[in-house]
């Protein structure tokens, strides 16, 4: 789920639903089954899925931290503001485009292999990086174990340091998002929690 180096996607929705396994069930194999049940309806898409909250961004104070920031598109610093998520199944692949605030980015998450590991890979313009989804104690977690910019790997040195996770508290879905580089720090984090919207009326689950 850019300024700068958008992503380029096409959300429009598919003509029909695709009934096959979603990415991430497919990517977790019978972990699935055992995510939270708000973690579960939120990844379970088979064809356009919506979802509208509130959440808390905050940014590193690294002058070179925020310019990185820009790039990719997070959003600013805020203590309370709208989001939303929609996801666009493509076959094989998921569009995410997220919205803080009226400030969007996107981003592109693809299976990896077919070992039901929990790999898989997301794509932000020129930058792809490699995720071992982890199943730890009710959360969903997404550490990033490889990058590559143009298809060049990144070293382990400036390697994004990813504290992500996605959990249920009180029957609804929430996420906890921390992205930091070694040697500057925090680079944004932002927190809050989701509904699933009806697409016929557009209210909330």
């Amino acid at each position: 789920m850019t300024d700068g180096t958008k992503t380029a996607v096409d959300v429009r929705p598919s003509d029909s639903a695709n009934n096959s396994p979603c990415l991430f069930q497919r990517a977790l194999g019978a972990r699935f089954g055992k995510l939270p049940r708000a973690v579960r309806d939120l990844h379970a898409v088979t064809d356009r899925s919506t979802w509208q909250g509130r959440a808390r961004v905050t940014r590193g104070s690294s002058a070179i931290g925020n310019l990185i920031c820009r790039l990719v598109g997070f959003p600013p610093e805020a203590d309370d503001i709208p989001v939303s998520v929609t996801i666009q199944r493509h076959g094989d692949t998921e569009v995410w485009c997220r919205d803080f605030g009226g400030k969007s980015f996107a981003s592109v998450l693809c299976l990896r292999d077919s070992s039901e590991r929990g790999h898989i890979t997301e794509r932000f313009g020129v930058m792809a990086f490699d995720i071992d989804l982890q199943l730890v104690d009710d959360r969903l977690e997404f550490p990033v174990t490889r990058g590559r910019i143009l298809g060049v790997p990144l070293p382990k040195a400036v390697l994004p340091v990813s504290e992500a996770g996605e959990f249920e508290t009180d029957g609804r879905f929430h996420f906890d998002v921390r992205v930091s580089l070694p040697g500057i720090g925090d680079l944004v984090r932002y927190q809050g929690h989701l509904s699933h919207v009806d697409s016929a009326d557009g209210t909330r689950a």
